[in-house]
């Protein structure tokens, strides 16, 4: 059976002496394994189509029998190719890379986290360096809200009072009011909260003005202990950026 879907690649590996083994993240069927037989020989076109982070339409034979699917045919739909060009773009990008590939199944597509990996790619394509780090927490904060354990950055998690500043509770993951104290707390401060609130409410193309690096820095931070909680093999991971 011929399945068609527009992919991002996430990540791939040498296989035999001319093939690769790829994983992809698909608009249509979720997280696919392939391989592309011959993609490393001499001219073939796959071995630079199939890179990390590339937007690409796919085509493959799939067989339920089989756990890798066989490659037909892919070409590039959307090059990033300031993302390939520059160290920093690619490590962010690889980031969200391995990310996905952690807390993505097979079989299970998610059309709402397909779009949010392709804006952020197509962000971090666009825009600064220095910018990078915004786009890869609203990413982050995002994801959370669609994987369903993200916090209330605007009541307390008890009394449900209006937060201004709070405490992090990392056992739990929510957030508590100065008034309702709680034990391994990590202390949230209005100018931080204030920033959650902002990416958490905003769309990812009216994000990029009034930052406080300060606290950008200290939300990243919060958001790595987080995520890792929810996601253990997170901490595994040698991309993590700026995390502790």
């Amino acid at each position: 059976m011929i399945y068609q879907s527009e992919a991002i690649v996430l990540n791939h590996h040498k296989y035999g002496n001319t093939s690769l083994i790829c994983n992809l993240f698909t608009e249509k069927y979720g997280k696919v394994n392939i391989i592309a037989k011959g993609a490393r020989r001499f001219k073939n076109p796959n071995s630079a189509i199939l890179q990390p982070c590339n937007y690409i339409d796919l085509i493959y034979i799939f067989k339920s029998t089989r756990q890798i699917q066989t490659l037909k045919e892919a070409s590039i739909t959307t090059s990033f190719t300031k993302i390939n060009s520059d160290y920093t773009k690619m490590i962010y990008g690889l980031t969200v890379m391995d990310i996905i590939n952690k807390i993505s199944f097979h079989d299970n597509p998610c059309d709402i986290i397909f779009r949010l990996i392709k804006k952020t790619l197509l962000k971090f394509n666009q825009t600064k360096t220095e910018n990078l780090k915004l786009y890869y927490i609203f990413f982050q904060i995002q994801l959370s809200v669609y994987l369903g354990y993200y916090p209330s950055f605007f009541h307390c998690y008890k009394c449900k009072k209006e937060l201004e500043a709070g405490n992090f509770n990392l056992d739990i993951g929510q957030l508590f009011c100065l008034d309702c104290s709680v034990k391994k707390k990590i202390d949230i401060n209005s100018e931080d909260l204030k920033m959650l609130k902002f990416l958490m409410s905003n769309h990812i193309d009216c994000i990029e003005k009034n930052i406080n690096l300060n606290s950008l820095n200290k939300v990243n931070a919060l958001l790595y202990k987080f995520i890792s909680f929810h996601i253990p093999e997170i901490r595994k991971s040698k991309l993590f950026i700026d995390e502790k």
